[in-house]
């Protein structure tokens, strides 16, 4: 999938593989209370995927087992590809503990209850593609994950509790970084340097600012999520070419028409929600979604007859869905 064009194609294609898996019983449709589809695994299925990983690829998945410490030392073998610890009752990792794993692409930690991992647990990772530690109660990241570099996806939403992400500059194969509804106040250090990076959501709770000059580096941005109270300069967007969904505030009617005349340039833009103008009141929406699903503009403080700076008046995109003046 990571050789796919853009990120619509993306899910095409994991749609047709999750329809062929269902269509052959490997997975089961379902629906839930909402009436959003999903898809589930059959107990019997997953024993035997689980089984079939005990040798190669080589996978430890212990998910959901209620576990309150980490696996010991001799279960992290050398050859290990995959490690799923999600969803248990994980406080902390064993002091001490540095698994010798260097071909590990994959680590999910997400959903415990985990508030410290030491420098030492990912001393010998650096193989490390994957890091899911979404929904965990962490105040502040090892600063070992700087040395991380081959690391593609970063995965920290949910984590309501962190303050601190160590510089990131060095992880130039970074993909994919989530840092919503965390309680970070500044971009972690060297973002400018991720040239390869397609996926931003900094939908974070303290979050103000990104410092100028770093979103025009970004150039491979396919997603960008900003909360609506982080106004960007338009100018930094107008060069994001192959953007295809955005989140974020406009400071007026000219910035959304030249940011709309850009994006439309470039063909690529395919949902957005956009909010132009201060809002009286302090709220903070944000559709928080894992993709945008819809073309929106919301004006705060605006007519239809507003003039910009240029002596404009707001231009209607081609492909809107839902415009709101208040």
């Amino acid at each position: 999938m990571d050789k796919r064009e853009n990120r619509q194609a993306e899910f095409d294609l994991g749609h047709a593989i999750l329809n062929k898996l269902e269509n052959v019983c490997l997975l089961e449709g379902a629906e839930n209370y909402q009436k959003e589809k999903y898809v589930k695994m059959h107990d019997l299925i997953r024993d035997m995927a689980i089984r079939i990983t005990n040798d190669s690829p080589k996978y430890m998945v212990k998910s959901g087992l209620q576990l309150k410490g980490t696996p010991e030392e001799q279960d992290w073998k050398v050859d290990l590809d995959k490690v799923s610890l999600m969803c248990n009752e994980l406080s902390e990792i064993s002091p001490g503990t540095s698994p010798n794993c260097p071909n590990l692409s994959t680590l999910i930690l997400r959903e415990n209850p985990l508030r410290l991992i030491l420098d030492l647990f990912f001393t010998h990772m650096h193989g490390l593609q994957n890091l899911d530690l979404s929904y965990i109660k962490i105040e502040k990241l090892p600063s070992s994950i700087s040395d991380l570099e081959n690391l593609c996806s970063l995965l920290l939403r949910g984590c309501a509790k962190l303050k601190f992400v160590p510089p990131l500059g060095k992880l130039k194969a970074l993909k994919e970084l989530d840092l919503t509804e965390t309680r970070i106040m500044e971009i972690p250090q060297g973002m400018e340097n991720l040239a390869n990076l397609k996926r931003l959501d900094l939908l974070a709770m303290r979050l103000r600012a990104i410092p100028t000059g770093i979103l025009p580096r970004l150039l491979n941005l396919q997603r960008l999520m900003l909360p609506y109270r982080m106004e960007v300069p338009v100018e930094e967007l107008e060069g994001l070419k192959q953007l295809e969904e955005f989140q974020g505030e406009l400071h007026d009617v000219c910035d959304f028409n030249q940011f709309i005349k850009s994006q439309q340039s470039h063909g690529r833009l395919r949902f957005y929600n956009i909010r132009i103008g201060k809002a009286e009141s302090h709220e903070d929406f944000c559709e928080d979604l894992e993709k945008l699903s819809d073309r929106r503009a919301i004006l705060r403080g605006c007519t239809l007859n507003e003039v910009g700076r240029r002596g404009e008046a707001v231009l209607f995109a081609r492909d809107i869905q839902h415009q709101e003046i208040d």
